[in-house]
């Protein structure tokens, strides 16, 4: 468990995939102790590991070593069980009794049909904070829909937005409302957890991935009202030209800039020297958004000519919004990020030693002193039944010979 402003605080969490992991990562990192619970399926099957995935030099447990895993759940502690079975069931009860917030991202039914919703558990725990985090909430027509980020990207209204044109309608293929979720779910918890300790009282959080998403886009709605339908326009931009991205020396290389205003452009056209200044279609912002393929090719030609790291920071001296598209290997090694020691390895244990994203804030200039791997699959069974529900060796080793407990898939 990581040192933070949230030690002191327990979540049993339930989430899966990247939307609610996402959020209990935050809060992991600011210091909760958070009790991952795992099925054991939930990291596939046992059986032999693809050839990209095996690694003889930690042996045949592949199911510990898939990124997204090691990536969402770095500083949480592991519990693997059958919730479908009777003493999982109680087990899962006993640690409600124990926790400050629970946390899940199944779809609307799936906890309640566990004997686990809302209402059974804040008769379990009256101060318990409950975050729930369905793809469209609990109510209207879509409840019982199941989503993923993907899916919903075009019915939060960012698809309409993504793309070259109205005739090629794009997803991003990240996923952005999952992320969105998970961040707006680690701020409720930590609002909720501050209003328990103001008030004393927990509470349902009711959190839809849809609406998670469709917060972000609010100039949009307005504009829409005002304007009309947003029409996707690539990489330009409705106010700014030139506002784009272009291609430099290189393979593959690229550099986005904008011009923010008229002494932005000049100091553009002055610095190419190509005499746009004085060219008749570029003169003013009309004349440039009137003419902006002819702009963007120009702009284009004349970067071709430099290296993107060059000329961002010719640029930017310049005081010209100006940054290179770097790929993952540019960025973990770029200096400053290397300064900021953003990027935070772990490994070493069961996995070969990564650098993974940090936390986007330091707390009185610190960062990952003393973070942990994510954990093996049921790697605390033992600890935490121990710790929270006082079971002795015995009784869990009855768990684990009937399989209500494990560290390994099903074959």
């Amino acid at each position: 468990m990581a040192e933070g402003p949230l030690n002191g605080v327990r979540i049993l969490d339930f989430t899966h995939v990247w939307a609610g992991p996402l959020g209990t990562r935050i809060l992991a990192d600011l210091g909760a102790e958070i009790v991952k619970v795992e099925a054991p399926w939930v990291r596939g099957a046992a059986g032999p590991a693809l050839p990209s995935s095996a690694d003889s030099k930690y042996g045949d447990d592949h199911w510990n070593r898939q990124g997204a895993t090691n990536k969402l759940n770095r500083n949480k502690r592991g519990l693997c069980l059958n919730s479908k079975s009777p003493e999982g069931h109680d087990i899962l009860i006993g640690l409600v009794k124990q926790s400050d917030v629970v946390i899940e991202n199944f779809s609307a039914n799936a906890m309640a049909s566990m004997g686990l919703g809302w209402d059974v558990l804040k008769s379990v725990n009256p101060n318990l904070i409950y975050l729930s985090m369905p793809g469209f909430g609990h109510s209207g027509p879509y409840r019982d829909f199941v989503a993923y980020g993907t899916v919903v990207e075009p019915m939060c209204g960012l698809t309409a937005l993504m793309g070259y044109g109205p005739d090629e309608p794009r997803v991003t293929a990240t996923a952005i409302p999952d992320p969105s979720a998970g961040v707006t779910a680690a701020a409720a918890i930590v609002t909720a957890l501050h209003r328990r300790d103001q008030q004393g009282v927990g509470g349902f959080i009711e959190l839809a991935l849809q609406e998670a998403a469709m917060a972000l886009f609010g100039e949009y709605f307005l504009l829409d009202q005002m304007e009309g339908p947003s029409v996707p326009q690539g990489n330009a931009h409705s106010d700014y030209a030139p506002s784009g991205v272009y291609a430099c020396a290189g393979d593959d290389e690229w550099i986005a800039i904008t011009a923010r205003n008229e002494d932005d452009w000049l100091a553009i056209a002055r610095d190419a020297g190509q005499g746009w200044e004085s060219d008749a279609r570029f003169v003013s912002l009309a004349a440039r958004h009137q003419h902006r393929q002819a702009l963007d090719d120009a702009i284009g030609t004349w970067t071709r000519h430099f290296d993107k790291m060059e000329l961002m920071a010719r640029l930017q001296a310049l005081g010209v919004p100006a940054g290179a598209v770097m790929v993952t290997a540019e960025f973990i090694e770029d200096p400053q990020t290397v300064a900021r020691e953003f990027f935070v390895e772990l490994g070493g244990e069961h996995i070969d030693t990564r650098a993974y994203p940090g936390l986007p804030l330091k707390i009185n200039d610190r960062r990952a002193e003393d973070w942990q791997n994510a954990p093996r699959l049921g790697q605390h069974n033992r600890e935490i039944l121990r710790e929270l529900l006082d079971m002795d060796d015995a009784s869990i080793a009855a768990l684990e010979e009937a399989n209500v407990i494990t560290d390994r898939p099903p074959d």
